[in-house]
């Protein structure tokens, strides 16, 4: 038997009571509750000033992106002390000094205050400079009225843009009271632009269309490959047969070489730099080998690129051989140069054809 908040009924939940506090009406076990809530709050130590300062730099400096969103377009500064020196060099020109002297206004003032307003801009664009004339004076050690001055020299010599002018006063209310959004620029540097080419005409200049003809037409077939014309393109100068000896007998003596076609190593031993006259195909290898045994490498089994695998290699190789060619050696410059040997002259020809004839009809009689 519970008692409700009207009188003395049975109550399906158990006991009840009226809350006072804008609670549940059942009674909890602990401290839970409406008034235990309150007194909790009452109790929470305060927010220290150290997180509320953090909370309210946090909330200017999301007003002042905000309110400083400007066009992509808009120029940003090279750096803080490139800045602050093209604010010097310009104060130095012809147009710079009279700006200065008609205003009343000295280049140290105008780089003090420069100075001031570049600290309180972002380091890597010069943006969001939302500092007041009053700290920007007291940081520049000046009058309020210099600090404007200055402003509207930066203005005027496209060194700075406002992009939102600030409100209130030092009598408004604080929650009034917004400074203005400045953003510091470097001036763009001139182009010469003497060498300009004539563009042609667009297309709709000349009445030309992007597309073709719509008029139906037949399909295009491939060139006929039964053309009373000969083709004329015919085949480059053939290699040296001494070239091609000498590729002959490295491909043969060396592993991996075999699997590319000879002209490609006729290529990486003309533009090895050897000289191919006094080089024979076992010099080249045994220079190969000697290479490798002085340098520790080895000749792998298989080549993903064997051309360019050689050209590294031959690139070790002196110009000319360093030793002798061997008298055992089969592959010599003599027998080189004996199966180069000029072709034999017409009357030559002629005297062997007519010995064969006559041998061939000696061996017939018999």
């Amino acid at each position: 038997m519970a008692l409700d908040s009207v009188g003395s009924r049975p109550s399906p939940k158990g006991l009840v009571s009226m809350d006072r506090y804008h609670d549940s009406a059942r009674l909890l076990h602990g401290h839970d509750g409406a008034l235990f809530r309150d007194l909790a709050d009452a109790c929470r130590p305060p927010v220290s000033a150290r997180i509320a300062r953090i909370k309210q730099r946090e909330q200017r400096r999301q007003w002042i992106v905000v309110a400083g969103a400007t066009s992509p377009t808009t120029s940003m500064w090279t750096s803080r002390a490139g800045w602050i020196e093209e604010v010097d060099c310009w104060a130095e020109t012809a147009s710079g000094s009279a700006v200065l002297t008609r205003v009343n206004l000295s280049q140290s003032m105008l780089l003090k205050v420069c100075v001031a307003l570049a600290a309180r801009a972002d380091h890597a664009t010069g943006r969001h400079c939302a500092v007041t004339n009053a700290a920007a004076a007291k940081a520049a050690g000046c009058s309020q009225r210099s600090v404007t001055t200055v402003r509207a020299v930066l203005a005027k010599a496209g060194l700075a843009v406002e992009v939102r002018r600030g409100t209130g006063s030092m009598a408004s209310p604080q929650r009034y009271r917004r400074p203005s959004v400045w953003h510091l620029v470097s001036r763009r540097r001139p182009v010469d632009n003497v060498a300009v080419c004539d563009l042609p005409p667009s297309r709709r200049d000349r009445r030309v269309t992007h597309v073709g003809k719509n008029s139906p037409k037949g399909r295009c077939r491939p060139t006929s490959t039964n053309s009373p014309q000969p083709d004329t393109a015919g085949r480059g100068e053939p290699r040296p047969l001494q070239l091609q000896l000498l590729a002959a007998r490295v491909i043969s003596r060396c592993r991996g070489l075999d699997t590319v076609h000879p002209g490609q190593i006729c290529e990486v031993l003309t533009r090895s730099g050897l000289d191919l006259d006094t080089w024979t195909g076992a010099q080249i290898v045994d220079a190969l080998n000697a290479d490798m045994r002085r340098t520790g490498r080895t000749w792998p089994d298989s080549l993903l690129r064997p051309a360019g695998f050689l050209a590294v290699r031959l690139r070790e190789l002196p110009r000319i051989p360093v030793a002798a060619p061997r008298s055992q050696d089969r592959c010599t410059s003599a027998a080189v140069a004996g199966e180069v040997a000029p072709p034999a002259s017409a009357k030559t020809r002629a005297e062997a054809m007519e010995y064969f004839r006559a041998h061939r009809r000696g061996r017939i009689q018999r």
